[in-house]
C-alpha cells in the first residue's frame, strides 16, 4: 500500500477529532453553558466568535509554517493544544474563562489540525488522484459529526458537560497525538518515495516529485493580488458563514421546534450525508469544472437553509439536513483542488494560510446573528432566510473566477 493513504488517514483522523467536537458536539452543549452560568445565548457563542477572530492572526502563520516548516510538527502541538485545552475548559468558571479557553485552545486545534495543514500534507502526497484523496481525508469531518455527538450528549447526561469534555481531551491526547507522531510525514521522500504511483500513462512523462511540488514559489504579496485568490475565499466564506450560523444553532432550533430528542439524529444524518458529499465531490475534482462543483455545493446549502428556514415537520427537517450534509462534504475537497490548480503546491500552504482570514471574517457574524435574532424574534426563521440571501451572493460572487494556474 502507497504510504500516501496513512497520510490521508491522519488528516481524516484529525479532523475527526476537532471539527467532530467543535462544530457537530459544541452544539448540544449551549444550552447546560447557557444554564449553569446564568447567561444569554448570545453570551454562549462568544468563544466561537473570539476563535474565529484568533484565527485572522494565526492562520497566515499556520500557512506559511506549512510550506516551510513540518506540517507533521505543527499537527502534534496542534493535538497538544486541543488536549490541554479540553481540560482547562472543563475547569472554567465563568463564561469570561469559558470563552477566553475556547478561543485560544480550539483556535489553535483547528487551525493546525484542520484543512490547513491536513489538506497541505495531502495534497503533497497525491497528484492524479489528489482530489479523491483530499475527499477522502475531508471525511474525517463527517465521522466526527456521525459518532461525537452520540458521546457528547451520553457524555453530559451521565457525567454532566465538563467531565465529559475533560475525558474527551485525555482522549485526544492518548490516541490522536500519539499517532500523529509516529505516522505523519512531510513529503513522499521522507520515506523514501518518489510520490504517488502508477500514474496513468498520460502522466508518463512527468515525474511524481514534479506533480507533487509542482507551481510557482509565490510570495503573499503575489497571493493576494491575484482575482482569484478573492473569488474563491469571499465565496467560501460566505458559504461557511451560513453553513456555521445554522450548524452552531441547530441543538437550539431543534429545542424550539419541539422535537429537541432527535437532535443527534437530525445532526447524524447530515454528518452522514457530508461523508458522502466528500467522496462524490472529491471523485468529480479530478473530473470536472471544479467552479461547477462549488456551485452544486452552494444550492444544495441554500434549499437546505431556506427548508429549515419554514419551520417544516420533522421529516423535511431530516431532507433539509441531507442537503445542507451534501454542500459541507462537497464543498471542502472542491477548495483544497481548487488551490491546488491556481497556486500549484509549493505555494499551497501560503495561499490556503491567506485565505483563512478573509473566510474567518466572513464565518464571525454567522453564530453570532443566529443568537442573537433569535434573542430579538424568539426563533430563527429570519436569520435562516439572512443566510439563504448570503448564499445567493456567494453564488453571483463564483460567476467571474478563472481557474488558471499563476505564472
Amino acid at each position: 500500500m502507497y504510504y500516501g493513504w496513512l497520510i490521508v488517514a491522519g488528516a481524516l483522523i484529525a479532523q475527526f477529532f476537532v471539527t467532530g467536537f467543535f462544530t457537530y458536539g459544541f452544539p448540544l452543549m449551549v444550552m447546560p453553558v447557557e444554564a449553569e452560568f446564568d447567561v444569554s445565548r448570545t453570551e454562549v457563542m462568544y468563544g466561537i466568535t473570539w476563535s474565529t477572530g484568533l484565527g485572522l492572526l494565526v492562520s497566515p502563520l499556520v500557512g506559511m509554517l506549512a510550506d516551510k516548516w513540518s506540517i507533521r510538527g505543527l499537527m502534534v502541538m496542534g493535538a497538544a493544544a486541543f488536549g490541554f485545552g479540553l481540560i482547562l475548559l472543563s475547569k472554567s468558571q465563568n463564561i469570561l474563562q469559558f470563552s477566553l479557553v475556547f478561543s485560544v485552545f480550539i483556535c489553535l486545534a483547528n487551525n493546525l489540525l484542520g484543512p490547513l495543514t491536513g489538506s497541505t500534507v495531502v495534497a503533497r502526497w497525491f497528484s492524479v488522484s489528489r482530489g479523491r484523496a483530499l475527499g477522502i481525508a475531508a471525511v474525517g469531518t463527517s465521522l466526527g459529526g456521525m459518532v461525537i455527538p452520540y458521546l457528547v450528549d451520553r457524555g453530559i447526561t451521565e457525567l454532566g458537560w465538563r467531565e465529559m469534555v475533560f475525558y474527551f481531551g485525555i482522549t485526544v491526547l492518548l490516541l490522536l497525538l500519539p499517532f500523529l507522531y509516529f505516522v505523519m510525514r512531510n513529503f513522499p521522500a521522507d520515506k523514501g518515495l518518489a510520490g504517488e504511483p502508477n500514474l496513468p500513462t498520460a502522466h508518463a512523462a512527468i515525474s511524481n516529485a514534479e506533480l507533487t511540488v509542482d507551481g510557482p514559489d509565490l510570495g503573499v504579496k503575489q497571493i493576494l493580488t491575484t482575482p482569484a485568490f478573492w473569488f474563491i475565499g469571499l465565496t467560501l466564506g460566505l458559504l461557511f458563514m451560513s453553513l456555521t450560523g445554522v450548524l452552531t444553532n441547530i441543538g437550539a432550533y431543534m429545542q424550539g421546534a419541539g422535537v429537541g430528542d432527535k437532535t443527534k439524529t437530525l445532526i447524524f444524518a447530515l454528518a452522514g450525508m457530508g461523508l458522502i458529499g466528500k467522496l462524490l465531490f472529491g471523485y468529480a475534482a479530478d473530473r470536472i469544472n471544479l467552479k461547477y462543483g462549488l456551485w452544486v455545493a452552494i444550492a444544495l446549502a441554500a434549499t437546505g437553509i431556506a427548508m429549515l428556514a419554514n419551520e417544516p415537520s420533522y421529516p423535511a427537517m431530516l431532507i433539509a439536513a441531507l442537503l445542507l450534509g451534501l454542500a459541507t462534504g462537497g464543498m471542502l475537497p472542491v477548495w483544497g483542488a481548487m488551490i491546488a490548480v491556481v497556486f500549484g503546491m509549493k505555494s499551497y500552504g501560503r495561499a490556503m494560510g491567506a485565505m483563512m482570514p478573509v473566510i474567518v471574517l466572513s464565518v464571525m457574524p454567522g453564530p453570532i446573528l443566529g443568537a442573537k435574532l433569535f434573542d430579538i424574534y424568539g426563533d430563527y426563521n429570519n436569520s435562516f432566510y439572512l443566510f439563504v440571501a448570503v448564499l445567493a451572493l456567494s453564488f453571483i460572487l463564483l460567476t467571474p473566477l478563472d481557474l488558471k494556474r499563476i505564472k
